[in-house]
C-alpha cells in the first residue's frame, strides 16, 4: 500500500498465511458466497487476498472466467498460489500489487471483492475509487468488513473496557463496517446494498474454542511490540493480553462484533 497511506500490518508474522486460512475456516467464508452474485465466467479480483483462501472460492464458482489474487506480500503469495496449484484451479493468478495503485487497465473486472482490509487503511474512499477505476461498468465493488471489532463484551468492568477500546483503536478501526456505505457513495457507485450478519470469527458467547482461542493468541504475539507501545509497556501490554483472554475463557461472558456486506455497481462512464 502507498506510504502513508495505511496503518502498519501489526499482526504480520512468518505464520500469519497458516492463520488466515484457519480463519478463513472458522469464519465460513464460503457462506459469503451467498451474498452477492456474479457469472460463472466473471473476471474477478480479490483485493488484498492475503493467503488466498477466498480467491479461490471465486475462482471454483466462475470456472469459466478468471480470477486474481492480489497481495502487497510476495511471502503470502506464494502460499496462495502453491495452495491453488495444490487444488488445481487454473483460472486463477496471484499478483503483488497496492491497492491505491492497482496494476490493472480501467474495466478489467466484473467483480471486485475486498474483506478485513479498509481497518487498515487511512483513507479507504481512495482504495474504493481504484477498484471503482478497474471494474467495468455494470461491475461490482464488494467490501466485508467487521464493526464492533472485539470492542463489545458483556460483562466486563469499565477499567478493561477503556483499555480494550484504546488497544484496538490504536491498531485499526474497529468500527469500519458501518462506514462502507459511506465509503462507496462517496466513490461514486450506485445501487448500493447493505447486509450484515453476526462475525462467525469474532464473535463468541460463553467460552471461547480451542481455534478462536489460538486465533487471538497468534495475532497478539504479532501485535505485543505495537500493543505496548499503546500502553506503555511490555507487562502493561502482557496483563492486557491476559485479562482479554481470561475474559474469553469465562462462561458467563458474551462478545459481539457484526459482519456488513457492501455492495455498490460501478456507473456508466
Amino acid at each position: 500500500m502507498g506510504k502513508g497511506s495505511s496503518k502498519p500490518y501489526v499482526i504480520g508474522h512468518d505464520e500469519e498465511h497458516e492463520r488466515l486460512e484457519r480463519q478463513a475456516r472458522i469464519g465460513r467464508i464460503e457462506d459469503h458466497l451467498k451474498k452477492f452474485s456474479f457469472a460463472t465466467d466473471a473476471v474477478t479480483l480479490d483485493a488484498g487476498c492475503g493467503s488466498g483462501s477466498m480467491t479461490r472460492l471465486l475462482a471454483k464458482a466462475a470456472p469459466d472466467g478468471r480470477t486474481v489474487g492480489l497481495d502487497a506480500s510476495e511471502h503470502y503469495l506464494d502460499y496462495a498460489r502453491a495452495r491453488a496449484q495444490d487444488e488445481g484451479i487454473e483460472n486463477i493468478r496471484f499478483e503483488a500489487g497496492d491497492i491505491f495503485s492497482l496494476p490493472f487497465e480501467d474495466d478489467s473486472f466484473d467483480l471486485v471483492w475486498c474483506k478485513y482490509v479498509f481497518q487498515w487503511v487511512n483513507n479507504p474512499v481512495h482504495a474504493v475509487e481504484e477498484f471503482r477505476r478497474v471494474t467495468r461498468p455494470g461491475g461490482k465493488i464488494v467490501g466485508c468488513n467487521f464493526d464492533g471489532f472485539s470492542v463489545t463484551h458483556y460483562p466486563v468492568d469499565e477499567g478493561f473496557q477503556n483499555d480494550v477500546e484504546r488497544v484496538f483503536n490504536h491498531l485499526v478501526d474497529p468500527n469500519v463496517g458501518r462506514k462502507m456505505f459511506s465509503m462507496f457513495h462517496s466513490a461514486g457507485l450506485e445501487d448500493i446494498k447493505v447486509d450484515f450478519e453476526p462475525d462467525a470469527t469474532f464473535t463468541v458467547a460463553g467460552a471461547i474454542d480451542e481455534d478462536r482461542r489460538q486465533n487471538w493468541v497468534d495475532q497478539f504475539r504479532a501485535a505485543f511490540k505495537s500493543i505496548a507501545q499503546c500502553l506503555g509497556s511490555e507487562e502493561a501490554a502482557k496483563g492486557f493480553v491476559d485479562r482479554f483472554l481470561a475474559h474469553h475463557d469465562r462462561e458467563d461472558t458474551f462478545t459481539t462484533c457484526a459482519l456488513y456486506f457492501v455492495e455498490g455497481v460501478v456507473p456508466d462512464r
